[in-house]
């Protein structure tokens, strides 16, 4: 009896599948490999459908039998079973487009599926799916879709599912020009606050010299809160647009006043590209480094060993009238070279003298003169304790320069370093960085975190 139902089953999943094979064979817009692939799979699908059906069935007669409950079925339960059976037909569609992974909506019931719509254009050819389900805006349908067991569904190559699929182009290419649109409104936001960012930039520094790129994309990702990885190189010429725009415009009377201390514009510029820097804006430097230090560290003006050195320690007495220099912590003094700067420090409480270049040369000399000024200033002062004791060095292992133009910014970050007592891990490499930050902790007269 069992074998007889199975042959039974046999034969109608015979019939079914030369059906498959017609409907398969009626669609005209499917390529003959496109064709072979999904004749496959609904072959494997079907195969195990009807797989399932068989064992379901021995399994529902041995619980008859075994439960005595007489061999035939009742009428409800026949009826039940041929509504099963038409339902599990007509979602066989819907399933094959899941089994070939063109259905996003996997996690819900096949025989749910069954008077759903199937894009017969995804189920034709897999590899298509993902591009489709992504070009496609949320909320968009296609134009038209098939319904499972309709007219529709059997006269899949007629010229009015053709009219239809331009009718799909007509919209996806409607929807493309709409998100072009967006991105022109997008685009001309972002134009528009790179020009606002740089207009406030440059009424603030004076120029574009101390600008980096990091300045712009950091405004930006707080304005826009998205990466803009995609849009760099669009934002660096619209910078390198503004930038020839403002080099055509008259320079303004710009300066920087602090208390004592007033830096021009062309001060400044002498932190642009690989000049020289001057006094002016050493010293203002320095003023920020003690400001910085809350004053535990004095920097000396840069004019004083020149001065020490023509007029002797008479020529500098009045400089340190209202600095007691034997309470602090480290004395910095830039010493300028005719062509060259370097920097001599004193650690009071070691009582170290120590010598700074960048370019390697150990000059003694002007060790001992800080040292015999210090010497001097102690007598005159009575800090006995600092008569004697001192002693000189030179360190070897620092920062050096590979240019003849640095030195000035190498002594003011080996200053900035020994102040805030942090190591000297800078080289040649960072010294445009350290250009920009400088003048930057100029113009807003305070001394920055390092990034």
């Amino acid at each position: 009896m069992h074998r007889a139902q199975s042959q039974r089953s046999k034969a109608k999943y015979l019939k079914r599948r030369k059906g498959s094979i017609s409907l398969i064979n009626g669609v005209s817009h499917m390529s003959r490999r496109a064709k072979r692939r999904l004749y496959c799979k609904l072959q494997l699908w079907m195969w195990r459908k009807w797989r399932e059906k068989c064992h379901f069935g021995i399994f529902r007669a041995k619980k008859r039998f075994g439960s005595g409950s007489g061999p035939g079925l009742s009428l409800k339960t026949q009826k039940n079973k041929r509504k099963a059976y038409h339902a599990l037909n007509a979602a066989k569609t819907s399933v094959l487009v899941s089994a070939l992974g063109c259905d996003t909506r996997g996690s819900e019931d096949p025989l749910k599926r069954q008077n759903q719509d199937v894009n017969t254009d995804a189920a034709a050819d897999s590899n298509t799916c993902e591009d489709i389900t992504q070009s496609r805006e949320p909320g968009t349908t296609p134009a038209q879709r098939l319904e499972v067991g309709s007219p529709s569904a059997q006269t899949a190559g007629t010229p009015g599912q053709d009219q239809s699929t331009v009718t799909d182009t007509d919209e996806t290419i409607s929807s493309k020009k709409t998100v072009s649109l967006h991105t022109d409104d997008s685009l001309n936001a972002l134009t528009k606050d790179i020009h606002e960012f740089l207009d406030d930039f440059y009424m603030k520094y004076g120029s574009l010299i101390p600008l980096c790129r990091s300045d712009v994309l950091r405004h930006l990702k707080g304005k826009f809160y998205t990466g803009l990885s995609d849009r760099k190189n669009t934002v660096l010429s619209e910078v390198t647009r503004y930038r020839a725009a403002i080099l055509q415009k008259p320079v303004p009377s710009f300066q920087v006043v602090y208390k004592k201390h007033t830096l021009t514009l062309d001060d400044l510029l002498t932190l642009a590209d690989q000049n020289w820097l001057n006094d002016q804006v050493m010293n203002m430097y320095g003023e920020l480094i003690m400001e910085s230090s809350h004053h535990k560290v004095h920097f000396l003006n840069s004019f004083f060993h020149r001065q020490l050195m023509t007029k002797g320690y008479d020529g500098v007495k009045r400089w340190t009238k209202q600095v007691d220099l034997f309470s602090k912590s480290l004395l910095l003094v830039p010493i300028h070279l005719e062509v060259h700067w370097c920097l001599v420090t004193a650690n009071i409480v070691q009582k170290k003298i120590c010598l700074y270049d960048s370019q390697g040369n150990g000059l003694q000399k002007v060790g001992r003169n800080i040292l015999k000024y210090l010497m001097t200033e102690a007598k005159e002062k009575k800090q006995t304790a600092f008569e004697s004791g001192w002693t000189v060095a030179f360190d070897e292992k620092v920062p050096q320069q590979t240019n003849e133009n640095d030195c000035g910014v190498f002594v003011l970050e080996y200053s900035r370093c020994l102040a805030l007592t942090r190591p000297l891990h800078f080289s040649q490499k960072d010294i445009p960085k350290i250009r920009k930050r400088i003048y930057k902790e100029l113009c807003d007269c305070k001394l920055h975190e390092q990034d």
